[in-house]
């Protein structure tokens, strides 16, 4: 089944009164509250800041305290305009350019620095989680990438497309946007990909099987691994290293060093299913991921634990 636009939020809406398979004891917690009624959604949590838009004199102490996190992407040559084009998105969508959202836009920055042949325009992206959409807005308003493939558990599927279709207008998203589930024939999948338009091909975390058919140039996951069960990280990671084309696919994974969820799990980037095989282009602790500013001092403060990323080469082994 291929669904188109508003179609696709109609039937995520319904979904998304179910459990969602596989959920780990992180969103089982964050997602007890949500529920969503003809356009009306309650108990957002985790998902990445959402409030309305800053205002006089409270937007420019949001702009000073940001300060330190642009310096950090002074140096990437395409941040000016994603920045730019991050502050029209989140006012189409009313709300606040949070730091949630700069660092998405200073990531992207950075990507494109470091792999400009995955960000070409022509290329495929897969998106591993993604809170409010805010990645796969910006690739696709800064014609990073052709297609943009969306994977997220149902709730934050639903929410993602409802911020795309504020973005986008009705008209473009109802285009541009479809949702893939496993009961998609073959026929569809395929006549579906000879679109010549930029599109993004939004897919539930309970269907991620369908990945495969999609051979991705670049894949991000930020901050959402860390909040899966180990055995689910190991799938992603399986579709992975399935996604090459005649180039190598890229993963850019920005995760918490350690991170222990509610029900006791622990996760350890360093313990992913990486392999001796897989060529490691970046390897550090993110600048921009370390700490969060508040209106109390001290203003800075860092986050539970250290949160690093990696630019890693996948092998198909």
């Amino acid at each position: 089944m291929v669904l188109r636009g508003s179609k696709a939020i109609d039937f995520l809406s319904e979904q998304a009164v179910k459990d969602d398979p596989g959920a780990s004891s992180h969103w089982k917690y964050y997602h007890s509250d949500f529920s969503y009624n003809e356009g009306q959604m309650k108990g957002i949590q985790g998902f990445g800041g959402n409030r309305l838009p800053y205002g006089g004199l409270r937007k420019w102490i949001h702009q000073f305290l940001q300060k330190p996190y642009r310096n950090m992407a002074s140096d990437f040559v395409s941040f000016e305009k994603v920045d730019q084009c991050a502050n029209i998105i989140t006012n189409k969508q009313n709300r606040a350019y949070d730091l949630d959202v700069l660092r998405q836009s200073i990531t992207l920055s950075f990507l494109k620095n470091k792999c400009p042949n995955q960000l070409n325009g022509q290329s495929t992206v897969w998106v591993i989680g993604d809170g409010f959409a805010s990645m796969t807005s910006l690739i696709l308003a800064n014609r990073f990438a052709k297609r943009v493939v969306l994977v997220n558990l149902t709730k934050t599927l639903l929410v993602d497309l409802y911020y795309l279709r504020l973005w986008l207008g009705e008209k473009k998203f109802d285009k541009m946007v479809k949702l893939h589930t496993l009961t998609s024939s073959e026929d569809d999948i395929s006549k579906e990909d000879n679109s010549e338009d930029f599109e993004i091909i939004a897919v539930q975390a309970s269907d991620y099987n369908l990945l495969e058919k999609y051979n991705a140039d670049l894949v991000i996951n930020i901050a959402s691994m860390q909040e899966m069960n180990p055995e689910y990280i190991a799938k992603y990671f399986s579709e992975i290293r399935k996604a090459k084309k005649s180039n190598d696919v890229l993963f850019y994974c920005c995760n918490r060093v350690e991170k222990v969820l509610p029900d006791g799990t622990l996760t350890r980037i360093g313990e992913y299913p990486w392999l001796p095989e897989d060529d490691v282009l970046v390897n550090e602790l993110c600048p921009w991921h370390q700490k969060y500013y508040e209106f109390s001092i001290p203003m800075y403060k860092k986050y539970d634990g250290p949160i690093q990323h990696r630019l890693v080469k996948m092998t198909n082994n």
